[in-house]
């Protein structure tokens, strides 16, 4: 007489490695094969002598690795996007500077209060200006 009982389930697990390395769910890999959570749960103690949790933490992390790999050989290969993420995600580097005062926080200034001027500093400064605008909306000169 054969055993009674469940069969013991099958997992294929290159496949369950490549799932969880991919970022799935437990709910999700257990619809992939068919499966409870529970029952995925139980297989991989099993198994692995280990929680899922556990197990799948390892293999998530290992497809960091595969991803971050590939990351790297496209940039390596010349795409743009990828050398300026990478530049700006792990070197620190930005798209726009920022002047910063000595502690390296804001600039700290005090507002001037145009009401205190002179007559005579409120006409310098609008010569100043007027002086600015001037240079800034000059065309380039070709000096060769």
């Amino acid at each position: 007489m054969g055993k009674r009982g469940p069969q013991p389930i099958e997992i294929d697990w290159k496949e369950f490695d490549t799932l969880c390395a991919v970022q799935c769910t437990l709910e999700e890999i257990s619809l992939f094969f068919g499966l409870s959570e529970d029952t995925i749960e139980r297989a991989v103690a099993r198994k692995w002598d280990m929680r899922f949790a556990e197990y799948y933490e390892q293999k998530r992390r290992l497809g960091f690795v595969s991803l971050r790999r590939k990351q790297y050989q496209l940039a390596l290969a010349g795409d743009r996007t990828m050398l300026i993420w990478l530049g700006k995600n792990l070197l620190g580097q930005a798209d726009r500077q920022e002047l910063t005062g000595r502690s390296g926080g804001p600039i700290q200034y005090e507002r001037t209060d145009l009401t205190r001027l002179t007559d005579a500093e409120l006409a310098q400064l609008e010569e100043l200006v007027e002086k600015a605008h001037a240079e800034g909306s000059q065309p380039e000169r070709d000096s060769g």
